[in-house]
């Protein structure tokens, strides 16, 4: 079996369109674990005790000592610390984003001899925007013959690269999170957007 037997007469159109395919389907994967990775966070049972804040009190105070053999007092100050009590919420209001991907480019190489082939009507019916074609381009690998015509190097490896890039999450699936002190009159109420 010669080298990338596999690749002999597909047509070229249906590499790239085989290509395309698989990025699409990578790409609802992503998606699809992204949006699991949100309910994930935004549910109360996932959620973790937080201290909101620590109220650190300065505390104006004395200290005794003795300076050349005289008893003296310094001014000082002592700072006292005071945790809120916890509060439960979820890791999405604790500020944990879900991080979602976006395939920005996508190429695959592989060695071929590209020709061109004179079809006849049953090789393109039922192919949409491939009906009536009287010439399909495929792609070969290349051959010992090809090789010899043309100069070319048979290799039997290919190259599939691609890049995909973190992007912020859509705008829609992230809550804007409300914050109501109704211990105060008037209730304080800030707002946390997106």
């Amino acid at each position: 079996m010669s080298i990338g037997q596999e690749l002999l007469d597909i047509p070229f159109a249906d590499m790239v369109r085989n290509l395309a395919a698989a990025v699409a389907e990578g790409q609802l994967s992503l998606d699809r674990a992204s949006i699991e990775t949100l309910r994930f966070l935004a549910d109360d049972a996932n959620g973790i005790a937080i201290i909101p804040e620590i109220v650190e009190t300065i505390v104006p105070s004395t200290m005794s000592t003795s300076i050349n053999g005289v008893a003296t007092d310094i001014a000082t100050v002592t700072v006292r610390s005071q945790p809120a009590a916890a509060v439960k919420m979820s890791l999405l209001q604790a500020g944990i984003l879900p991080t979602f991907y976006q395939f920005t480019e996508a190429s695959i190489e592989v060695k071929l001899s590209i020709t061109m082939k004179r079809t006849g009507d049953a090789e393109t019916a039922g192919r949409p925007g491939f009906a009536g074609r009287g010439v399909m381009v495929h792609g070969s690998t290349v051959n010992y013959r090809s090789a010899n015509t043309y100069s070319y190097t048979a290799e039997g490896s290919s190259v599939l690269r691609i890049t995909m890039r973190p992007v912020p999450p859509p705008v829609r699936l992230l809550p804007d999170i409300v914050s109501v002190n109704a211990t105060v009159t008037p209730p304080i109420i800030n707002r946390t957007p997106r």
